[in-house]
């Protein structure tokens, strides 16, 4: 979904009795990578621990500071931080806290 359709949904999500569920900022999302070890490109992978193991790209709440049509997303099938216009398709990832 796009960006302001997932700041939506995450706000309006209701899951397991909780309400508080945001999408994750970039700093949040960066930390589900492990940084000790490598893929054979030399890109770090998913942390073992982080459950839903998967390498797409997922939308963060941080908007680029150069852009603000665009934000940050992490694309883990190849660890890339980019940022993208808030109209382009990503997936979605909630958090709470």
């Amino acid at each position: 979904m796009a960006w302001y359709e997932a700041q939506e949904c995450a706000e309006s999500l209701s899951l397991d009795g909780k309400e508080d569920w945001r999408l994750p900022t970039l700093a949040e999302l960066e930390s589900l990578l492990d940084r000790t070890k490598e893929r054979p490109e030399g890109r770090p992978p998913m942390r073992e621990e982080v459950p839903f193991q998967d390498e797409l790209s997922y939308w963060s709440s941080t908007t680029f500071e150069r852009d603000t049509k665009t934000a940050w997303i992490l694309m883990f099938d190849g660890a890339c931080l980019l940022s993208y216009y808030k109209s382009n398709l990503y997936h979605v990832r909630c958090v709470r806290g």
